[in-house]
């Protein structure tokens, strides 16, 4: 866990990156970004979808594992949909 600190990463099997601010023990801010055409259309698709649509909980979840090894994610709350929510985890 990077505590007090800001980290972006890369994941291996999308490359989509994550941003995130620390909140507290238990919460992240974390921001998508994409990084090529695909997936601004991959993300563009989710903001007419429902906030708790499957896609954009796995996103999401995905990021949340590289923040914190073995982190559930519980609960996302939207602070700018679909790209940029409140993540408590466990």
């Amino acid at each position: 866990m990077m505590d007090g600190c800001e980290n972006t990463a890369i994941l291996a099997a999308q490359q989509m990156k994550y941003h995130y601010q620390y909140v507290s023990r238990t919460s992240v801010r974390i921001e998508l970004i994409p990084e090529n055409s695909k997936e601004m259309e991959q993300v563009s698709a989710l903001t007419d979808q429902q906030m708790d649509h499957p896609q954009l909980s796995a996103l999401y979840q995905k990021g949340l594992q590289h923040y914190k090894q073995n982190a559930m994610l519980i609960n996302i709350r939207f602070m700018n949909f679909p790209k940029v929510a409140l993540c408590s985890h466990t």
